[in-house]
């Protein structure tokens, strides 16, 4: 599993980390970073929050 974080399109906003049950991302230096990848369940709430389509989980 590959969280990926595109940095050129994520603006901080923080919605990702607030929907994101298992406190799997974080926001550092102004953009989103995964940080507890191992406690991620795939559930995409992450995904589905980011209006800048900064974020992809790859299985």
């Amino acid at each position: 599993m590959f969280i990926a974080v595109y940095k050129n399109k994520c603006t901080g906003c923080g919605l990702c980390v607030i929907t994101c049950q298992n406190q799997v991302l974080t926001i550092e230096d102004g953009s989103c970073r995964a940080v507890r990848t191992e406690d991620c369940r795939y559930c995409m709430d992450c995904v589905a929050s980011c209006d800048f389509d900064a974020i992809k989980v790859y299985v």
